[in-house]
């Protein structure tokens, strides 16, 4: 288990620094910041200046090793439109996307769950083709549509919930929702796919032989050896909403990170993006690792050598 979790922590190492490569030389293709941050009547004087200041004036290669250098001794820069650290400006978002991206992970989990477990217990019913219909049209709206009629419906219409912005409990139902809709949709689809493959198995109809009551069969032999999918799935789904919040803040006018790597990809502000992208890539990196480590966990058989 050690040398397996140390194999994938230097492989972590490996894809951030290949993601601080993509984005570093990605984010200078959109255009030159200095053009945008300028005034009409400045002078050649003035740009050589800026460039100067900002760093821009020696060549993208020497650029990226400063960057790295930066990065190790724990500056990551100062934001080029909010002239500010990088650091700074991203605590004060990055609580708005973790707030919303737990509340629909822990959506995902409460309904996902018991409704694929219900869905493949009762394989062929009514109530399982509807849960059937309800991963299909999960998986298949796109997340801004339904936001869009989320607000149109709740909000518009009926006038129940705000449109937008961050609060109390009335403000996050919506967007929390919204992102968390595929999730419910994806874990449900493979809670009733790995349940029905444990349920066929010996160890069940030994535990049905043994007197064991159907409730204690289902909850606690066959969904505790149906996890691992689950476990997996479900890690990659909170990896995907916190990397995945930027079109729901969008909508909804949600203060977070994905809002914010938003406006500095339209700004052009490069400090920004980067420390933005490799912050979300550590995040989902590390939840991966975590998942792989839950298996040998859940599953006493799995053991990493």
């Amino acid at each position: 288990m050690r040398r397996y979790a140390i194999k994938r922590i230097l492989l972590g190492i490996v894809t951030i620094i290949v993601v601080s490569i993509i984005v570093f030389f990605a984010s200078r293709l959109s255009g030159d910041v200095v053009h945008l941050l300028l005034p009409d009547d400045a002078t050649k004087e003035d740009e050589i200046r800026l460039r100067a200041k900002l760093g821009l004036d020696k060549p993208i290669p020497i650029q990226y090793l400063v960057f790295v250098k930066n990065l190790t001794q724990g500056d990551f820069g100062e934001s080029i439109r909010y002239r500010l650290p990088v650091v700074e400006v991203i605590l004060k978002r990055l609580p708005g996307t973790l707030e919303l991206a737990s509340a629909a992970f822990l959506l995902s989990i409460v309904f996902g769950v018991p409704l694929g477990v219900i869905s493949a217990t009762r394989r062929d019913s009514a109530s399982d083709k509807a849960g059937k219909i309800f991963a299909l049209i999960g998986q298949s709206m796109p997340s801004f549509w339904l936001g869009i009629m989320a607000i149109l419906v709740f909000s518009v219409w009926l006038q129940l919930l705000p449109t937008s912005g961050r609060g109390d409990m009335e403000h996050l139902i919506l967007p929390a929702t919204t992102l968390g809709w595929f999730s419910v949709a994806s874990i449900m689809r493979i809670t009733r796919s790995a349940m029905l493959d444990t349920m066929d198995s010996d160890f069940i109809k030994m535990a049905r032989l043994k007197g064991n009551s159907e409730r204690i069969v289902v909850w606690k032999h066959g969904l505790r050896n149906a996890l691992i999918p689950v476990v997996s799935m479900a890690g990659i789904q909170l990896a995907q909403l916190l990397g995945g919040a930027v079109i729901i803040e969008a909508v909804f006018g949600w203060p977070g990170l994905g809002s914010l790597i938003l406006e500095a990809v339209y700004g052009r502000d490069y400090t920004l993006v980067q420390s933005g992208v490799l912050l979300t890539s550590m995040i989902f990196i590390s939840l991966n690792l975590i998942v792989d480590l839950l298996y040998g966990f859940i599953d006493p058989r799995i053991r990493y050598g």
